[in-house]
């Protein structure tokens, strides 16, 4: 047992080991980056009833967010790491690494557990180790929520068929406050007890039938009216997170087309885990476009595959149990993340199917089993049997390493996706805000203007995209077209400060000094603590020569950062027109 531990735990260093000069990616850095409530020991508590997107929003920009995820233990890790080693991204991507290293191993035991050879049980875990589409939930800093998750499910499954029922509720809460998507641990049980029967069950035999049943499922239930209870306590809602057509273009559609475009997708999880090349960490709008017809090809090709699944284990449930079983598994836990019935936040991502493609990974062991176990297999079977599971892994584990590549930062990530999915919207303007911020105007104009050709209601509804685009047409001295993006952004978001002080400085480039004033002193309103709003009025008054004025704008930047290099040359000048020449000096800072 130890050395199959040390091979699987080496197996998953040779498969993610590079990804540990990654940095963060994409919601890595507004979960974990921007959130000041993992940054002191003292805000720890405060995590306990935060929305799991709720402090990494800036109170001034987006007040009173919430997405009615409740995921404290993953934040409390994040601020565990920060403890330990800061915003260094190396630690965080290492606790990924582990936490897959005791999944893989949890995958290992069950398979043991449901009665597959050590051979069999290795193969199973070794196609999980090393499969690419897991790279989004381990190479991906917020996909700790997947692996939290599965550890607190599969180790609650384990535990309970091995009749350890209180280490098994402890799990099954770790993985409730970890996501929302452990909720299936009962039905899991319950498919165990109908197809293969548990040490758990029997030891309760002695008693009656409604007793048994009781004793079984009652606790879990009891576990959950306690999750369910303390998130409407920490959020104030039970109710799940708003669906944004732009993430989840099913929220959109009626229930026909919905229906088709999720079976749809559900067959593209299906390819990607026997075909994993084109990957990507981004399905919004349009990456998969919606199908209106059962005979749309893909939606074909899903209904075959789900419904030859189903087959499978319907056929198998009279003879081999242990194939229904692991097929069962994959479509309970897919459920929750399915959208054939509830909405979440996104049409697709390849971390959804992290603890699903356990099933098919269970699935794959069995059949390793049934080829090379048989009395009857000749030897040349196993060998090809065996041969063949090593050619796959190895593929595997090569895509896997190239793939992780792609989450070294934002923009390999970003433009590996435009390349696998080039008309989703989001991802263009993803790309633009990249460009942007280094200067690339054309460029970030080029992808703003393509995520609109793709999605052209995007200007009525991002604020982000409209606030981007206006800045880079400015720059680009397109400043009327700019002054259009930046009005569209606060009316989309009025209350983001940011956005009325580039408004204004803006109106003060076109000479609307009026409009500028009113949008730098609505900037302060909402947020009396930005510099940037003060210094921009400065610079008006000293146009406009009200210099008292100005200097006084200078200052009460100055009182929020005593640096703030344009503060002191509005102070300067403003001191200079007054004839105060004695004092454009500030002690400390510089020499008169």
């Amino acid at each position: 047992m130890p050395s199959v531990l040390a091979l699987l735990v080496l197996l998953v260093a040779l498969a993610y080991g590079n990804s540990l000069q990654n940095g963060f990616t994409f919601d890595d850095e507004t979960i974990i980056g921007k959130n000041a409530l993992l940054k002191r020991v003292h805000h720890w508590p405060t995590l306990l009833t935060s929305d799991y997107w709720g402090g990494g929003q800036d109170p001034a920009t987006a007040p009173d967010i919430h997405m009615g995820l409740y995921r404290p233990l993953v934040l409390l890790s994040y601020a565990v790491n920060y403890a330990v080693g800061g915003l260094n991204p190396v630690g965080y991507h290492l606790v990924n690494v582990l936490l897959h290293s005791l999944v893989v191993w949890l995958v290992y035991l069950l398979a043991l557990q449901l009665g597959l050879s050590i051979l069999s049980a290795l193969a199973a875990a070794v196609l999980f180790a090393v499969h690419p589409i897991h790279t989004e939930a381990v190479s991906g800093i917020v996909g700790r929520a997947e692996l939290m998750m599965s550890v607190g499910v599969l180790a609650s499954l384990w535990w309970a068929i091995r009749g350890h029922q209180g280490l098994s509720l402890i799990a099954f809460a770790v993985g409730l406050f970890s996501k929302e998507q452990a909720v299936m641990l009962p039905f899991l049980l319950a498919l165990y007890d109908l197809c293969v029967g548990g040490t758990f069950a029997r030891n309760l035999a002695g008693h009656p039938a409604s007793r048994r049943l009781s004793l079984r499922y009652g606790m879990f239930a009891l576990v959950l009216m306690g999750y369910l209870l303390v998130r409407w306590l920490a959020l104030g809602t039970l109710s799940t997170p708003p669906t944004p057509f732009l993430d989840n273009p099913l929220a959109g559609l009626d229930w026909y087309p919905r229906l088709l475009t999720a079976i749809k997708v559900a067959g593209q999880y299906l390819w990607l885990c026997v075909w994993p090349v084109s990957l990507s960490a981004d399905y919004s709008y349009n990456a998969i476009p919606a199908a209106y017809s059962v005979l749309d090809s893909g939606v074909v090709a899903a209904l075959l595959a789900w419904l030859g699944l189903l087959a499978i284990a319907v056929r198998s449930f009279g003879r081999d149990r242990l194939a229904s079983f692991c097929i069962g598994f994959l479509m309970v836990t897919f459920f929750p993340a399915s959208n054939l019935v509830i909405l979440v936040g996104t049409i697709m991502g390849e971390r959804l199917f992290y603890l699903p493609s356990v099933g098919l990974c269970l699935l794959a062991g069995l059949a390793y089993e049934r080829a090379t176990g048989q009395p009857s297999a000749a030897p040349i079977t196993r060998h090809l049997s065996l041969l063949l599971v090593v050619l796959i892994c190895l593929a595997f584990l090569g895509r896997t390493v190239v793939r992780n590549g792609d989450w070294a930062g934002t923009e390999p990530m970003a433009r590996s996706s435009v390349t696998v999915v080039p008309n989703d919207a989001k991802v263009h303007s993803i790309l633009g805000r990249l460009a942007k911020d280094k200067g690339n105007w054309d460029e970030a104009i080029a992808h703003f203007q393509t995520a609109l050709s793709i999605y052209p209601e995007y200007s009525h509804i991002d604020v982000t995209l409209n606030s981007n685009l206006g800045i880079s047409l400015i720059e680009k001295g397109l400043i009327a077209e700019g002054i259009e993006a930046l009005e569209r952004a606060v009316g989309i978001n009025p209350r983001w400060s940011l956005l009325h002080y580039n408004l204004g400085f803006a109106y003060a480039r076109q000479g609307r000094d009026r409009e500028a004033e009113a949008s730098y002193r609505q900037a302060l309103r909402l947020n009396a603590e930005d510099p940037k709003a003060y210094t921009g009025l400065g610079f008006l008054f000293l146009k406009q020569k009200r210099y008292a004025e100005a200097l006084a704008s200078a200052e009460a930047a100055l009182e929020r950062d005593p640096q703030y290099g344009e503060a002191l040359f509005v102070r300067a000048r403003a001191l200079e027109a007054l004839g105060q020449t004695d004092k454009t000096c500030l002690p400390g800072f510089l020499k008169c």
